[in-house]
């Protein structure tokens, strides 16, 4: 008996070896299969630089007219506000510059932490090392984020979130519809957040005393949010069918888009973690802002949820794709909430103060810093392309 069973069969170790070769055949395909589905494809049409060109949309006539009646816009206002430019520079000295620096130094924290998130849910979606994507460094991905911002700044229409799914091809090679799916995702994490942390904050803040339009922005945002989500599921539960009634040339975007999109959401607390994180720098560097002007009276729990309520509120604002960085929105929406805590004296330089020191935070710093970083990195990138070219030798002259 412990003959037989001591004993192989020459054809069982034959095919079991055989079974052995096929499967390990079958692992490597569905790997390559992953590869090659995470990388550039040639039958899926990517966007193109021309099609994302700053410059171009920066030039073009609906960036341009949008902004100019903005502009004139906010000027008449504020003469009608009575906003008076000497004493809102006066109210600008006595800031005080600690908590200014405060201010700039929390918001500028929230880029690390927006790096952190967007490797995870990019992770999420396969592009790691085992699917053979090697994703840049982390202070690369800060870089990418930051250039998204600026672009949000420069131009409208959110042409950023974009133009990130974008640069992120250009430095891995990879599917810009799947990388802007995660970003998708990104900005519904977002959303949800910012009405989790803002709804609380408008209650504790005013109470039951919500203006009309402000209850009416609240229940617009809600339903985005629901409208979100439910789209969302029925991308899941409908995907083969939605994908035949999308033209068959759109087909790899579509199926791009849907993995990166669903795809993301995994190691979900880990993600709202960090969301809220990223929230939490984006308000209070409008409460150290109150704080260095002495903006909104009364005690520190009112105070830090007036401030919250109003840094949330106005990141609401920038979701309206009307001018880059919400130019014109925000700052009105701003002064009508603002206006909701102080009716002090000199309330509307104040106020126009305190405006302007966010903006320069939020804004002028990522158009001109973001600008430097811009030029840096499409700098480098330049001249590793011509580096990368082949020298052509010179033909030898006979003397």
């Amino acid at each position: 008996m412990e003959d037989i069973l001591t004993t192989d069969n020459p054809q069982d170790a034959a095919a079991s070896s055989q079974d052995s070769i096929t499967a390990e055949q079958k692992q490597q395909e569905m790997l390559q299969h992953t590869q090659e589905t995470l990388k550039q494809t040639p039958e899926e049409t990517e966007i193109t630089s021309e099609q994302l060109s700053l410059r171009k949309r920066l030039l073009n006539w609906r960036t341009i007219v949008p902004l100019v009646i903005v502009i004139i816009a906010l000027v008449f206002f504020a003469q009608k506000a009575n906003i008076n430019p000497q004493k809102t520079w006066a109210s600008l000295r006595t800031a005080n510059p600690l908590f200014f620096l405060a201010a700039f130094v929390i918001y500028y924290c929230s880029f690390p932490i927006r790096a952190l998130r967007w490797r995870m849910l990019l992770e999420n979606v396969g592009y790691t090392k085992d699917n053979g994507v090697q994703l840049p460094g982390f202070w690369k991905l800060v870089e990418i984020i930051y250039i998204s911002f600026f672009a949000n700044v420069v131009v409208p229409a959110k042409l950023g979130d974009l133009y990130r799914a974008y640069l992120l091809r250009q430095e891995i090679n990879v599917s810009t519809t799947r990388s802007f799916g995660t970003v998708l995702a990104e900005r519904l994490l977002d959303l949800i957040v910012l009405l989790l942390l803002f709804i609380p904050s408008i209650i504790i803040s005013l109470h039951e005393q919500l203006p009309h339009e402000l209850e009416l922005g609240l229940e617009v945002t809600l339903v985005a949010v629901f409208v979100g989500i439910i789209a969302l599921f029925v991308l899941r539960i409908a995907r083969e069918p939605i994908a035949r009634i999308v033209p068959e040339r759109f087909r790899p975007q579509y199926y791009h888009l849907q993995e990166g999109m669903l795809g993301s959401f995994r190691r979900l607390p880990t993600l709202s973690a960090l969301t809220i994180l990223v929230w939490l720098c984006e308000s209070l560097r409008f409460f150290f802002v109150a704080m260095a002007l002495n903006l909104i009276p009364g005690d520190p729990l009112h105070i830090l949820t007036a401030t919250i309520f109003i840094g949330l509120g106005e990141a609401l604002l920038t979701i309206v794709p009307a001018t880059g960085g919400g130019v014109g929105l925000v700052e009105a929406g701003m002064l009508a909430m603002i206006t909701l805590f102080y009716h002090g004296p000199n309330a509307a330089n104040l106020t126009a103060a305190a405006i302007l020191l966010d903006r320069t935070i939020s804004l002028f710093s990522i158009l001109v810093i973001g600008l430097v970083v811009f030029l840096i990195a499409f700098g480098k990138k330049a001249s590793k392309q011509t580096a990368r070219q082949p020298q052509v030798a010179k033909p030898l002259t006979v003397q």
